[in-house]
C-alpha cells in the first residue's frame, strides 16, 4: 500500500470504534489492514506473548478480551490524513471485582516528566525534537511488575487467524482499554 497517497484521501469521518467500522471505508481498508498487521507482527517480534491452548489454563483462569484501537492522525492546519494508528488493547472493562479487579497497570509517563524535560532543555539552551516511538511501552518486562499481578491471558484479536482454542499469555505490558 502506498502511504504517500494517504494524504490525498478525503476523509472527514471520525476514528473507527471497532474493526468493522474501520474496514467499511474501501479507500482506507488496505491501510488499516496493513497497520493492524504491523502492530501484531511488532508485538510478536518483541516477544510480548506466547501461544497457549485454553485447555491448559488453570481452572478459573480469566481470559481478557482483546481488540484493536483505531486512531486517525490528521494535519492540524489542512485536516489531511497523515497516519493511521492501530494499537492492540486488552479489554480491562470486563474485570471482576474480587477476582482480577486490582490487576490494573498502565506504564505511561506522568505529564510532569515531560514538563521537566522541557524545562531542562530551556535552561540549558537545548533544542527538543518530537518523535513517535512505536510500541515504546512494551520495553518493560512482566517480571519487573508487582508480584501480585500474576499471569494475564488475552483472547486473539479480531481478524487474527489462529487455531481454535489458542489464547495469548501476555509477557510484556500492553495498553488497556
Amino acid at each position: 500500500t502506498d502511504w504517500e497517497t494517504l494524504a490525498d484521501i478525503d476523509c472527514l469521518e471520525p476514528d473507527p470504534k471497532h474493526c468493522n467500522a474501520a474496514l467499511q471505508n474501501e479507500l482506507l481498508k488496505p491501510f488499516w489492514l496493513g497497520t493492524e498487521k504491523r502492530e501484531i507482527d511488532g508485538l510478536w517480534d518483541r516477544e510480548c506473548f506466547s501461544k497457549v491452548h485454553s485447555s491448559s489454563l488453570p481452572k478459573g483462569q480469566h481470559v481478557f478480551g482483546s481488540r484493536f484501537h483505531y486512531k486517525i492522525k490528521r494535519d492540524n492546519t489542512s485536516n489531511t490524513l497523515q497516519k493511521l494508528k492501530v494499537l492492540l488493547v486488552i479489554q480491562g472493562n470486563h474485570m471482576e471485582e474480587g477476582t482480577d479487579y486490582e490487576q490494573s497497570f498502565a506504564p505511561v509517563p506522568h505529564s510532569t516528566a515531560g514538563r521537566a524535560v522541557i524545562a531542562l532543555a530551556a535552561c540549558n539552551g537545548l533544542h527538543l525534537h518530537a518523535m513517535d516511538i512505536t510500541q515504546a511501552f512494551i520495553q518493560a518486562n512482566w517480571a519487573d511488575l508487582p508480584e501480585d499481578i500474576g499471569k494475564v491471558y488475552i483472547s486473539q484479536p479480531p481478524g487474527v487467524d489462529e487455531d481454535e482454542g489458542i489464547v495469548y499469555e501476555v509477557l510484556r505490558p500492553l495498553y488497556g482499554h
